[in-house]
């Protein structure tokens, strides 16, 4: 497949129309975007390529999920207790388990979090639906037992 073609195939995974697409890399010709997404290696391509977004959407999901469970709130702490907190600390506080925040009139700050127990269940669920995968503390607990098993 050529430059052009892989090109072509990643702008439309990207949302472009297939004009767009064929314009951006680089084809001229007017018709080109639909005489290329008419080639079967092109389909199968962009096919290719959308189940590896796919794949990597879901694993980010899963990653954002992990977040909320188990990362700290210290940041978000912080941004309560602390008066004027220059832009740039901002911009480096991780504060993604915040789901709202509000500044009623009198002056006070008010913050939710994103439910832990929600991004637990969910981590739960994916565990199942991937043949019910060993959780973390479980490995754990194994692999200290085969060492202790191969220090005997």
């Amino acid at each position: 497949m050529k430059k052009k073609e892989k090109v072509f195939c990643q702008n439309i995974v990207n949302g472009k129309t297939v004009e767009e697409s064929a314009l951006l890399a680089g084809y001229t010709d007017e018709g080109a975007g639909l005489e290329l997404i008419s080639k079967d290696v092109i389909m199968e391509e962009i096919t290719r390529l959308l189940s590896a977004k796919s794949k990597l959407l879901k694993n980010l999901a899963l990653l954002g999920y992990q977040h909320l469970a188990f990362g700290s709130i210290s940041d978000c702490i912080s941004l309560i207790t602390e008066d004027n907190i220059p832009k740039e600390r901002l911009g480096q506080m991780d504060l993604f388990m915040i789901s709202e925040i509000k500044k009623p009139k009198d002056g006070a700050m008010e913050i939710k979090f994103f439910d832990r127990l929600k991004a637990l269940e969910k981590l739960q669920a994916e565990t199942e639906e991937r043949g019910g995968a060993v959780p973390f503390y479980e490995a754990l607990e194994k692999g200290a037992m085969a060492l202790t098993k191969r220090d005997e």
